[in-house]
């Protein structure tokens, strides 16, 4: 069964309450009208007749019946009186009056009633008592015809046409309530079911000018936005918890690729070194023999040594432990060293390996064995991966910035799903048995990590499968004064501890020059050039030390010291202002800021990078143990 609207429910329930109540009032409108009718014309007979009854007291007295007809005579002016009968007291009729065609009926009168009121039909009957000094003398019978029934009949079609009009009007004030009450709760019903079946939560039920009504609305509308953001946290949940698990199962994988890459690459040097132990035990092994057979094992020793230091320094840099041992070295010297160890195994890939030596001396601020380590890891893929006959080149180039290294070969190349991924731990270009000895899968994903602690980046390009590929090192380089300066001061600097600092001044040569010295000399450098990147970048980073300029714009360094120092992720940050002004004024406001130092622009940045560990260490001591 087809449930109704809420409309029509509040529709047809108005209209049936309103019907009843006009239906009940109509009632007793109707009732008390005719009780009225009825009581009236009872009132006016009887008037009548006690003005007749008092006019034939004397004809009843003296016996006078000629007198008592015409007195009853006078209602002939009267045409709604059928008739009128008057009897003695002994109950003889005395005297009549009857209208044309009117016959008195004996036995309408016969027992009647004094002062009694009797309505027959359309007429009204009447008896009436005569007496004089509590004597009764006769009574006179009065007979009228009354329009009541006419009368209520009229009044009945007013009645009618009064309550149709009434429902009318009522149906249209109710239909117009209801439109306003039912409208926006109809809506809210349409936005649940397009809500459930499109799951489309950004739906809303419109406003309405109502309070009440509103008020639902708007808690609906705020229950929608509830549940919107409750599922969009949970798909947010449902997503992390995939991506999580994806990247689980992942792990997992590579861990087993990794567990039987490492059993394969242990495998292939305790193979020669178990055949090398068996030449040595043989008693008729000749000197020669035995000489190879030691060469053999110091080759594959080495091998494995390699092997596990790889997976040291990758464990190393996971964890933040790889430390380096920075000071100033010729790029081209190491690469030199890098391509002069590879050539052996160059020479037995049947690749030839070329160097482009440099036209000037390219130094940066660096770890000279961990960038050999990368070079040679480079060198390594690439012969590897280069198939006998092809060929290998290294170029090196700097500029202005930076120094380039490019190991560019003709191997098998990098397909484009698998560039995305080559630096991943673990991941590797060709795992094809044919390739012989492949490797765990760790040298780029170390040699990135060791370039990004020198603040440098390796990226590749390859065309695709069978048509090689290039590795691009790029460090920052060191020229000029500044490499002179860290070559002066290198084994002061060599053991300055390594800090992460944020440099922030809107000067923006100033700053980069500041942060250029401080990364030559080991640290981490974040520059920025506005005090609200300034607080941005020390909630993200949280540095040991941050260089504020005074007079920066959108927020200058008075604030960014005191929010800084309120806050409680940042309040162990070592604070130095830089500034122009350096009264005792101006120090007294750095200091009341929060700022731990105010030094006065201009600020030599050699010093600065030469004492910038002491300021570190007295600011450290002279701070709670909880701060630091």
């Amino acid at each position: 069964m087809k449930s109704t609207s809420l409309r029509e429910q509040i529709v047809r329930a108005a209209m049936q309450t309103t019907a009843v109540a006009m239906l009940l009032s109509a009632g007793a409108l109707f009732l008390y009208e005719w009780v009225s009718n009825r009581q009236a014309w009872v009132a006016d007979l009887r008037t009548q007749a006690g003005l007749l009854a008092g006019a034939s007291v004397a004809a009843l007295e003296f016996d006078d019946p000629k007198a008592a007809r015409e007195n009853l005579g006078l209602l002939k002016s009267q045409p709604r009186i059928e008739w009128a009968a008057l009897y003695d007291a002994r109950g003889a009729l005395f005297a009549a009056h009857a209208g044309p065609d009117t016959v008195i009926d004996a036995r309408r009168t016969a027992g009647a009633n004094p002062l009694e009121a009797r309505f027959r039909g359309s007429t009204l009957e009447i008896a009436f008592p005569i007496e004089r000094d509590g004597e009764r003398l006769g009574t006179l019978y009065l007979s009228a015809r009354h329009d009541i029934w006419s009368r209520m009949l009229v009044f009945g079609a007013i009645l009618i046409i009064l309550g149709g009009l009434s429902l009318a009007v009522a149906f249209y004030f109710f239909g117009r309530l209801q439109r306003r009450i039912a409208a926006p709760l109809e809506k809210m019903t349409q936005v649940a079911q397009e809500v459930i079946s499109s799951h489309n939560w950004a739906l809303r039920a419109p406003d309405t000018g109502y309070r009440d009504v509103g008020l639902l609305v708007e808690a609906f509308n705020r229950l929608l936005s509830e549940c919107q953001t409750r599922t969009s946290e949970l798909e947010q949940e449902m997503e992390s918890r995939r991506g999580v698990e994806h990247e689980l199962r992942k792990a997992d994988h590579l861990k087993d690729v990794f567990l039987a890459t490492l059993a394969h690459e242990l495998r292939n040097p305790l193979a020669p070194m178990t055949s090398a132990v068996a030449l040595l035990q043989m008693a008729k092994a000749t000197p020669d023999t035995r000489a190879k057979a030691v060469v053999v094992l110091d080759r594959q020793l080495k091998h494995m040594v390699r092997l596990i230091n790889d997976l040291l320094d990758a464990s190393r840099v996971a964890t933040g432990k790889l430390s380096l041992d920075l000071h100033l070295v010729d790029v081209g010297d190491l690469l030199a060293t890098a391509v002069e160890g590879m050539q052996a195994m160059a020479e037995q890939q049947g690749v030839r390996l070329t160097l482009q030596p440099p036209d000037e001396t390219l130094h940066v601020n660096g770890d000279a064995i961990r960038l050999t380590q990368v070079f040679s890891n480079l060198l390594n893929n690439a012969c590897r991966y280069t198939p006998p006959g092809g060929q290998v080149n290294v170029s090196i180039k700097g500029d202005c910035a930076s120094v380039l290294v490019t190991v560019q070969d003709t191997g098998i190349g990098v397909a484009p799903e698998m560039q995305a991924r080559i630096f991943e731990l673990f991941e590797q270009a060709d795992k094809s048995l044919e390739r012989g000895n492949v490797g765990l899968g760790v040298g780029l994903t170390l040699s990135r990590q060791i370039v990004e602690l020198h603040q440098g980046q390796v990226t590749m390009t390859s065309e695709g499968r069978g048509r090689g590929s290039s590795f691009m090192v790029q460090l920052p380089r060191l020229h000029g004064r500044m490499a002179e300066d860290l070559h002066a001061d290198g084994n002061e600097e060599r053991h300055l501890r390594q800090l992460r600092i944020l440099v922030a001044d809107d000067n923006v040569d100033l700053a980069e020059s500041f942060a250029e010295i401080l990364r030559a000399s080991g640290h981490t450098v974040n520059v920025v050039y506005d005090g609200e990147a300034a607080l941005h970048c020390a909630l993200d980073t949280l540095p040991d030390i941050a260089l504020l300029d005074i007079g920066m714009p959108k927020c200058d360094g008075y604030e960014v010291a005191r929010r800084l120092r309120n806050a409680t992720a940042t309040r162990h940050i070592h604070l130095v202002a830089i500034s122009g002004w350096g009264q005792a004024s101006d120090k007294k406001a750095s200091s009341l800021a929060g700022f731990d130092h105010h030094l006065v622009k201009p600020v030599e940045p050699r010093e600065l990078a030469r004492n910038l560990l002491e300021l570190f260490e007295e600011f450290a001591a002279s701070r709670p143990a909880e701060l630091r």
